[in-house]
């Protein structure tokens, strides 16, 4: 099997993958199941169905259970002559309830493909052009196959290596489906050269701490936010640090988002004037958090790069404070990065990575490039990885970043095309 039925295969299962993703889950949460899993689940099923005599499926039931949705069909039918007036409320409800759920779902889905859309257009378009153009892939295949993909930002590094590895698996003779075909393979193993790639560090039963950097006006405290809700969503108790004491309005920022988009199902700890130590507020936040049990401290911090030296002092300190607690914390150090910045997206991840050591990326306003290289430039330049993904302004509109997703995207509108031909 090739490489790129292989990668077709992956997101094919993922999709029908009875285990979602948390930062893809419309979970429902309900203590029943979670204690009991299958065995509660048939309980509570066969509750509904002797009440309302009638089989009532309930397509969220397998989100909320992570069982596969083939196990249920996602219909609720009610006889009215069968039921009484209150049963048949109670059943339309939840079908409304059911519909917006699933309606949310498909709509976070197309954002999602719609900004890898965005990315791959341009990018797919110059491909099949190169690959139309030349008869034989010679020297000049190759220069221009190079500024197309400088053109999708993933830097120059990248390119290079891309271009080099290329022309020493390709021959001037090779079809046209066999260079895409090894073009794709070499993109994405080049990202996964390196570290390996971690799923988030959350663990329950302990105080997880996340500190979140990020130059101003790349939406580093929206970003916290969104973060925030997901893990809110879920039951834990979350607590946030205001820490960003130097920029105006960046506390009045984060208390507007806690209670108007998520609900004040989140505290927030800040200091008690304008350009306090940003530490004396960690300090204050991590031992509210520790005594009070929280799940998750999330800390934001200042977003200015101008002074380096006063930066690394305060995020030194911040970081001192934590690790007297607990020596493997902070357990994410998140950078956030506005993807349509481009290359100077990764001159900021540089100097972040010089002054504090970043364990991801979160790259926002994927939704607004066509652009879509960035991710393998920074994987390739500082081998961090990007762990989530921002697709738009709505609180749910943040995802976990998956590299096989982001390839396929990237890549399928030539692929595809190809094999369409065939």
């Amino acid at each position: 099997m090739s490489f790129w039925s292989n990668l077709k295969q992956k997101i094919t299962k993922k999709k029908n993958d009875q285990f979602e993703s948390d930062f893809n889950n419309n979970k429902i949460e309900n203590e029943i199941v979670k204690k009991n899993y299958a065995k509660e689940a048939k309980i509570k099923l066969d509750s509904i169905n002797k009440k309302l005599s009638e089989e009532v499926i309930l397509e969220d039931t397998a989100d909320v259970l992570k069982i596969p949705p083939t196990f249920f069909k996602p219909e609720i039918v009610v006889k009215e002559k069968s039921i009484d007036f209150k049963q048949k409320q109670k059943a339309k409800k939840l079908a409304k309830k059911i519909e917006l759920q699933n309606q949310k779902k498909k709509e976070k889905t197309q954002k999602v493909e719609k900004a890898i859309a965005n990315s791959s257009l341009s990018f797919s378009k110059d491909i099949k052009k190169l690959s139309k153009k030349y008869k034989k892939m010679d020297d000049d295949f190759f220069e221009e196959l190079e500024e197309v993909l400088i053109k999708t930002d993933m830097g120059i590094k990248m390119v290079l290596k891309i271009s080099n590895s290329l022309r020493k698996k390709i021959k001037s003779t090779t079809s046209e489906e066999g260079f895409k075909e090894t073009l794709v393979e070499e993109i994405y193993n080049f990202y996964n050269e390196g570290k390996k790639i971690k799923p988030i560090n959350f663990e329950d039963n302990r105080l997880n701490v996340f500190m979140v950097i990020g130059v101003n006006g790349t939406g580093k405290t929206t970003s916290l936010s969104k973060i925030a809700n997901f893990y809110a969503k879920q039951g834990k108790k979350v607590l946030i640090a205001a820490a960003d004491t130097f920029r105006a309005g960046a506390v009045e920022q984060l208390e507007e988002w806690i209670s108007t988009r998520l609900n004040n199902k989140v505290d927030l700890i800040k200091g008690l004037k304008q350009n306090q130590d940003p530490a004396s507020v960690v300090y204050d936040a991590y031992e509210k958090a520790k005594n009070e049990k929280y799940d998750l401290l999330l800390i934001d911090t200042a977003g200015r790069l101008q002074n380096k030296v006063n930066l690394m002092k305060e995020l030194e300190k911040m970081y001192q404070i934590i690790r007297q607690e607990d020596r493997k914390a902070p357990h994410e150090l998140f950078l956030v990065i506005d993807a349509t910045t481009g290359q100077n997206g990764v001159i900021q991840a540089k100097e972040f990575d010089g002054v504090a050591e970043v364990s991801g990326i979160v790259l926002t306003k994927m939704d607004g490039t066509s652009k879509g290289g960035i991710a393998l430039a920074i994987k390739d330049e500082l081998d961090i990885p990007v762990k989530l993904v921002g697709i738009g302004e709505q609180v749910d509109d943040l995802v976990q970043f998956d590299v096989d997703e982001y390839i396929y995207g990237l890549t399928v509108g030539f692929m595809e095309d190809n094999n369409d031909e065939k």
